[in-house]
């Protein structure tokens, strides 16, 4: 029996997606670790996220939701990060996001800007390219993929503290002189 060919095709999308999905999670540890100045180990990476892949996949689906809504899409581009950052489990993840988002709103949308215009730029510039212009489409967006992944994780541990970092009271007034 033969199989047509549009489940082949479904099927072979279907994986793709799904190692994509886990290189886009494990490309987060990897850039956690050298910005922290770790040694970096893909194995290890890859363990932290094939050990979590249930509880990173719900996420995903949250930020998908989240990025059907136009409106959330600055928080669906975190959630994932923060998942695999703060080992967080989806529904932690999805509240810290919007906890970040908030907080960093005008930080987070002019990074978004940012990365939608080089984005676009670059991918249409390459696309244009006669005969072997769409393959390298595909390559450069992938490329850019890594990269603003690898800035996202940056994005967000420079400006994470303003979340998770209540700032201390101010030290109370010395007393008054005694006359």
């Amino acid at each position: 029996m033969m199989v047509p060919n549009s489940y082949v095709l479904w099927g072979g999308a279907f994986l793709a997606f799904v190692f994509g999905f886990i290189a886009e999670c494990v490309i987060v540890d990897m850039a956690n670790d050298a910005l922290q100045k770790k040694t970096l180990n893909l194995s290890k990476s890859l363990n932290a996220v094939t050990s979590r892949l249930g509880v990173l996949i719900v996420a995903a689906l949250i930020a998908a939701v989240c990025a059907i809504t136009f409106v959330l899409i600055p928080i669906a581009f975190f959630i994932i990060t923060i998942a695999v950052l703060e080992n967080l489990d989806a529904a932690e993840s999805t509240k810290k996001a919007f906890d970040f988002v908030i907080k960093n709103l005008g930080e987070v949308i002019v990074f978004l800007i940012i990365v939608i215009v080089i984005d676009v730029i670059f991918t249409f510039a390459f696309t244009v390219i006669p005969v072997v212009g769409p393959y390298l489409g595909v390559v450069i967006q992938w490329l850019l993929n890594v990269v603003f992944t690898a800035s996202a994780v940056g994005f967000y541990n420079a400006l994470r503290h303003t979340v998770s970092t209540p700032q201390p009271p101010p030290p109370p007034p010395p007393p008054p002189p005694i006359p």
